[in-house]
């Protein structure tokens, strides 16, 4: 299978928590299903999903230029893969 719906590993306060409960949060392209998200990881990473958890983010508006205009970054999807315990995944380079 391709790997072009795993973007990056979010890294945040939030997501390191979550890592001592094998939990692991990844930005995902918005088309990605919750099936191709969890064959990319047993793939990728050759762990074992137990659950997943997914979000549709909106893009955030932002000004540009000198009139002011608004444009916006394109919507993304979070997903949360839980993985079986004893089994790690070192993606945020600890």
């Amino acid at each position: 299978m391709q790997n072009k719906f795993f973007l990056k590993p979010l890294r945040t306060e939030k997501t390191m928590r979550e890592t001592s409960k094998n939990k692991y949060a990844f930005r995902v392209d918005a088309a990605a299903s919750k099936t191709d998200i969890k064959l990319i990881a047993q793939e990728l990473f050759g762990i074992k999903v137990v659950g997943m958890q997914t979000v549709k983010m909106r893009g955030k508006k932002y000004k540009t230029g000198k009139k002011g205009l608004y444009k916006k970054n394109s919507d993304w999807k979070k997903a949360i893969i839980e993985i079986a315990a004893g089994q790690k995944i070192d993606v945020y380079g600890a």
